[in-house]
């Protein structure tokens, strides 16, 4: 497949100064996001501070003009334009920002249509779901990307910040030939199944990518596939250089996304900023996983469920989640699959995110039965007669006379205008109703069965009915298993 380039195009916007500038700019705020002690100096003669960019190999940036910036950087304060109006180096950095949002929304429309219907209205459904459970902001930094393959089983980190507690590493997936031909075969299914939505899924999830030293050459399938390179998150940067060089030489090569290096101490910083330059790290983020700012926007989910003494971290958010994926999470070691989707960490959802349905496969072609069976069996286009209509557990009812009101903590839903929505919502309410059985309380006052079930119908897409996951998080019974 042809070579896409988001990343690429849009850099082309720069021109050869600002392209020379704008990895240095990126590197002064690193320092002072991850860096307490640089950050100080700043503070305190940003002007004279020329010297301590030097031996940090910052170049050509001007500290008083790209300072002005960092009251944005923690809380998302933007600064008012006039501000900003004698500082050029600020407002290049500005359009560098809106050029990766605008990358971030080009990538996420690749997960918007699969030729399946029935998963589109279901991708769709869990995505308006997710903006009433976790809210716009978070909600929009979703990819909810439509599959994500695993090369590993576990992870040798062991961070005690991660929001999936990846468990320890246990076995890795080599690209021998039989792998390589299996792995081969289940993209292409997942291809089959997925269309071009494949392209915004990622070869990771609880895992860290440079435990596999094939990992790159799984990537490489992956980008002759679906004519995208996908974005890598790695948090071991300096433990195999050769590894890591690769990988930046990799994305040169495929300037389309930018990959990230999970920094865990202000130490890993400077030695990550002394081991590569600026320009070997333009197309790498640096995520400050020690850096007061981002820790109070962590979820609280996985491991930072608990602190160690077994108290719930007060200072973190409960409903953001990390979880990127609304679809297939597949390992390639143990042959698993399940199908899961993004909600706020909880007791019953720890890791941030729903189990729809699991499974095994020996082959692509039992993949591909899975993927069927699951969007045959656990992605209804409507709702069935026989289901008991309720509306989810963490949305407030309230009666109004001329309809109903749901509130979560971000969104307000009104249904108004019909007459007979104030008897609906109150017959949903209930909770312990089938969908039959409200049918035939409003049909005897109102006689327009079909708004009726339009009105159903709207609430079931908006995804603010409950879905029937049982308290183990899968459908039906005891468990719901599709090992084929």
């Amino acid at each position: 497949m042809e070579e896409l380039h988001f990343f690429g195009d849009f850099y082309e916007r720069f021109d050869i100064d600002e392209k020379k500038l704008i990895p240095h700019i990126k590197r002064f705020l690193e320092c002072v996001v991850g860096d307490a002690e640089f950050f100080a100096t700043v503070q305190e003669n940003a002007a004279g501070c020329g010297s301590l960019l030097h031996s940090r190999g910052i170049l050509g940036v001007d500290p008083v003009q790209v300072a002005a910036l960092v009251p944005e950087l923690p809380l998302l304060k933007e600064v008012p334009a006039a501000e900003m109006e004698d500082k050029p180096q600020a407002q290049l950095w500005r359009r560098y920002v809106d050029t990766i949002d605008q990358l971030r929304k080009t990538w996420r429309q690749r997960g918007e249509r699969t030729p399946s219907n029935r998963f589109n209205a279901w991708h769709q459904q869990q995505v308006n779901r997710c903006y009433s459970q976790l809210g716009g902001g978070t909600n929009r930094e979703i990819v909810h990307a439509t599959v994500a393959f695993e090369f590993s089983k576990g992870c040798s980190m062991g961070c005690p910040f991660c929001g999936l507690a990846a468990e320890r590493l246990q076995g890795v997936f080599m690209y021998t030939i039989e792998n390589a031909g299996l792995w081969q075969d289940v993209l292409s299914a997942a291809i089959e199944r997925l269309g071009t939505t494949v392209g915004s899924g990622m070869c990771y999830w609880a895992t860290e990518p440079s435990d596999n030293p094939d990992y790159l050459k799984f990537v490489s399938d992956f980008g002759k596939a679906t004519g995208i390179y996908p974005q890598t998150t790695t948090a071991a940067p300096l433990r195999n250089l050769a590894w890591t060089r690769e990988l930046l030489r990799f994305r040169r090569e495929h300037v389309m996304v930018v990959d990230r290096f999970s920094i865990l101490s202000t130490n890993a910083l400077r030695r990550v900023h002394k081991t590569f330059s600026a320009e070997d790290l333009a197309l790498t983020e640096l995520i400050m996983q020690h850096s007061d700012y981002l820790v109070r926007l962590m979820a609280r989910s996985g491991r930072n469920r608990k602190d160690a003494s077994g108290s719930p971290p007060p200072v973190l958010s409960q409903e953001h989640t990390i979880a990127c994926l609304t679809g297939y999470l597949v390992n390639m070691v143990e042959r698993s699959v399940r199908l899961i989707s993004p909600c706020p960490p909880s007791d019953r959802w720890p890791l941030g995110y729903r189990v729809h349905a699991e499974g095994s496969f020996s082959s692509a072609a039992e993949l591909d039965d899975f993927i069927g069976k699951t969007i045959e069996e656990c992605m209804p286009e409507q709702v069935a007669t026989d289901d008991i209509l309720a509306f989810r557990k963490d949305l407030e009812f309230s009666p109004m006379l001329e309809g109903f009101q749901l509130c979560s903590r971000y969104q307000s839903h009104k249904m108004t205008g019909s007459p007979h929505l104030p008897q609906l919502g109150k017959l949903i309410a209930q909770g312990n109703l089938t969908s039959r059985r409200v049918l035939e309380e409003l049909m005897v006052q109102h006689k327009d069965v079909f708004a009726i079930i339009a009105s159903i119908q709207r609430l079931f897409d908006q995804g603010l009915l409950e879905d029937g996951l049982n308290d183990k998080g899968l459908p039906g019974g005891e468990k719901y298993d599709l090992h084929i």
